[in-house]
């Protein structure tokens, strides 16, 4: 059994964030595959599964994805080696994904949550790009923390089926081939 998570921070304010890409993403093909959601309480998360993957979208803050994450990963006894997290990264140009394992959390709050939880970095994070604030005279017009909870731009909405495109098609090859047939094909 594997876990796919898909990151994000509850509540309709936030529903079209930046941060919230990978639940947009995970959304997305969890409907193409034909799964939907059911609510869990004691794994305070959304998940769902068909025979080999289970998927999940914690209903926590992003700050503390790790505690679903880690509680559906206990209780379908999934090691660290068979997740994959699908998450925003500020690094990455707009909709470029790259897959890691074993990397650490470039700053990331909600893969440090996950970190934490499992105990551990050998997991797969599949990144995909949101950018970063814009800058004037060499400084950022706003703090990151702030920028990656706006909405998309007009002309970002525009690309997101595309990148979600993408996204759906890394998870894939993920799930059939692996992880360095997927890093082969999308890094």
């Amino acid at each position: 059994m594997r876990l796919v998570a898909g990151l994000g921070n509850p509540g309709f304010k936030y529903r079209f964030s930046r941060h919230n890409l990978g639940y947009v993403i995970i959304d997305s093909f969890v409907k193409n595959i034909g799964l939907s959601w059911k609510y869990s309480p004691d794994w305070v998360c959304f998940y769902t599964k068909d025979q080999n993957t289970v998927f999940v979208k914690p209903s926590t803050f992003m700050n503390n994805s790790g505690v679903a994450i880690a509680a559906v990963a206990n209780f379908y006894n999934i090691k660290k080696e068979d997740i994959l997290v699908v998450c925003d990264d500020v690094d990455l140009p707009f909709g470029k994904t790259r897959l890691a394992f074993d990397g650490l959390s470039a700053g990331h709050k909600g893969i440090d949550s996950i970190i934490k939880n499992l105990g551990g970095v050998e997991f797969g994070k599949l990144r995909v790009g949101i950018g970063r604030p814009e800058t004037s005279g060499g400084k950022p017009v706003m703090e990151v923390a702030d920028y990656v909870l706006l909405d998309f731009s007009e002309g970002e909405k525009g690309n997101l089926p595309m990148v979600i495109s993408r996204a759906e098609a890394a998870m894939s090859s993920y799930l059939a081939d692996g992880v360095e047939a997927t890093m082969n094909r999308f890094n």
